[in-house]
């Protein structure tokens, strides 16, 4: 029991670790290649997975088969 506690102290430990360097390597990023560039990317991104979204068809008409809707069942004898 105390091995597994302290496996996940120590993977705690190391995910507050690289989210605390997450700042330093986005900044780094931001200014390799500029900030109007970084926009520039990030909207063509976008704009390409909006593409690809709309270009999918949905997966629940394809499912779709001809045919009526169930109705329920009544005992015989009501109307």
């Amino acid at each position: 029991m105390f091995d597994k506690l302290m496996q996940t102290f120590e993977k705690l430990i190391i995910t507050l670790i690289v989210l605390s360097l997450l700042p330093c390597l986005i900044g780094a990023i931001i200014h390799a290649i500029g900030t109007v560039n970084l926009l520039l990317v990030l909207g063509i991104v976008s704009f390409v997975a909006y593409l690809r979204h709309e270009s999918r068809v949905p997966a629940a008409a394809k499912r779709r088969t001809a045919g009526a809707e169930r109705s329920p069942l009544l005992p015989k004898g009501d109307d």
